[in-house]
């Protein structure tokens, strides 16, 4: 009778419990784009951690990462399950920590051309003479071609 009643027990117990697996497997295929990402950055960092323990360089381990970062030794073992949304000041301060690169935007170049025409020829397709312009330009281009690359702010001028 008492095996019975711990049988019943056992069973009241466990059958009462939802595990949650279905709301873990709907997050997860939700969530795939950037946890497929962050688990791509935790073996990188997981990797170079390895080689500077080979190399007997600092930081060798998730408490030597930790203190350079700034933060909890749990925080870094969440970030090396690779199931954190990083971001990308927590990655560059990484970067700069282990000397690797764990993520590279490429650089765009943006080209864009501007014409530019002078008052005179603006006039003389209105026929208006105008006396105070003279007819002597300072442009010697009707082109000037402005090349910028993407995430830097210096510009450019080509003639």
């Amino acid at each position: 009778m008492k095996k019975n009643k711990n049988i019943e027990n056992f069973l009241k117990n466990v059958s009462q419990k939802d595990s949650g697996w279905l709301e873990k497997a709907k997050w997860r295929q939700a969530n795939e784009d950037w946890l497929d990402v962050s688990f791509s950055i935790a073996v990188k960092i997981l990797t170079a951690l390895s080689a500077n323990k080979k190399n007997d360089i600092s930081p060798k381990n998730q408490t030597e990462l930790a203190e350079a970062m700034g933060c909890s030794a749990q925080y870094v073992n969440k970030l090396l399950r690779g199931q954190e949304n990083l971001q990308i000041e927590t990655i560059c301060k990484v970067q700069r920590i282990l000397g690797i690169k764990l993520i590279e935007v490429p650089k765009t170049e943006i080209s864009v051309t501007v014409e530019y025409k002078t008052v005179d020829s603006w006039l003389e397709k209105l026929n208006v003479k105008s006396p105070v312009i003279n007819k002597t330009s300072t442009y010697t281009t009707d082109e000037v071609e402005i090349v910028a690359t993407a995430g830097e702010a210096n510009f450019a001028l080509a003639a």
